[in-house]
């Protein structure tokens, strides 16, 4: 992500708004391509996170995606039960736990992962986004 501020039709800066109601509308695209898998954003968002970086505790799962901490153990809590994810103690620090994708996580995100960026492509397009 750039840190350039793309400007609206009419070339002002976006509004608090305007980049919610971007962030709603592109939401309900990806929702559309996991309505399949019986998944949320908010789960992809975890399983998007755990393909990039394995092994994620839980705060930086928290920090990552930017979801408050008794959601996010919902989340992990319902992707464990459906075999997605694994928890594990940490090897240095028996405090700490860390989240990873399953094989069958992997296959799903690997499954989804195009479907997904092909959607926000398309979105991005459509509203003249990007570059």
């Amino acid at each position: 992500m750039t840190s350039e501020v793309t400007q609206t039709e009419n070339g002002s800066i976006p509004t608090t708004r305007d980049i919610i109601r971007a962030a709603r509308m592109i939401s309900a695209v990806i929702e559309r391509e996991l309505a399949a898998e019986d998944l949320s954003v908010d789960e992809w968002l975890v399983l998007a996170t755990l393909s990039d970086t394995p092994g994620q505790t839980m705060a930086r799962l928290r920090a990552e995606t930017l979801t408050p901490a008794p959601t996010l153990t919902r989340i992990v809590d319902r992707l464990a039960a459906r075999a997605v994810v694994f928890r594990e103690v940490d090897g240095m620090d028996r405090r700490k736990v860390r989240v990873s994708l399953s094989k069958r996580g992997v296959k799903v995100h690997s499954r989804l992962s195009p479907a997904i960026r092909s959607a926000e492509q398309s979105w991005f397009i459509e509203h003249g986004i990007g570059r």
